[in-house]
């Protein structure tokens, strides 16, 4: 049976020395001037300004609260989309979308763990890329019925350079998930972000 192809992003599973994730962000704010809509398990960057003065997005004011938005790839990404605070104008929105104000939830522990699906064009990552530097795809928008997101893992990268976002450092021990074939693309990994602001020495 092929891996079964369900995109929904970057999924915090734990962290670096095993400790179980459990549910830790903190708030960022996205500002009602970005044309552009986040999604559960996109990940995000910090854009270079913080919060207005005086502006409130769901009864917080933001003054200098920092702001993200979609990461680009080879890009820092400050961590991934976990959730976000209701929308009282959007109550049934599951995701936020476009120019809408937000307060955003972002799982930004640079020592945290996710699953991620890899895509199915092109090579398939094997053995012989554990341990290696990969990319995600471009950014793209997400599933506005679900509210996740669809990004995954570019197969067609593979590196030992530090230009990747992240390591790939396991196939998801999951009954069902194998190593991805022509005929079983799809397979799912675990990473570590390696582009991470809070790694970074250089600010915004």
């Amino acid at each position: 049976m092929a891996n079964p192809d369900t995109p929904n992003g970057f999924k915090p599973v734990r962290y670096l020395d095993g400790s179980p994730y459990n549910g830790a962000h903190n708030l960022y704010a996205k500002l009602v001037g970005y044309g552009t809509a986040l999604f559960i398990g996109d990940t995000v960057q910090t854009a270079d300004v913080g919060g207005t003065d005086g502006v409130v997005i769901n009864g917080i004011d933001i003054t200098g609260m920092p702001v993200v938005e979609r990461n680009a790839v080879s890009t820092d990404m400050v961590g991934v989309v976990v959730g976000f605070y209701p929308n009282p104008t959007a109550l049934e929105t599951n995701h936020s979308p476009a120019s809408t104000a937000q307060i955003v939830m972002v799982a930004d522990a640079p020592n945290l763990i996710f699953e991620v699906q890899e895509d199915g064009d092109g090579a398939r990552f094997g053995v012989t890329d554990v341990g290696r530097n990969v990319d995600q795809i471009a950014a793209v928008a997400g599933n506005t019925t679900t509210g996740t997101s669809i990004l995954e893992l570019d197969s067609n990268v593979s590196s030992t350079t530090t230009t990747a976002g992240w390591r790939l450092l396991r196939l998801v021990p999951r009954p069902g998930n194998v190593l991805g074939t022509a005929a079983e693309p799809n397979a799912r990994w675990e990473v570590l972000p390696i582009e991470h602001m809070m790694n970074s020495r250089t600010g915004i």
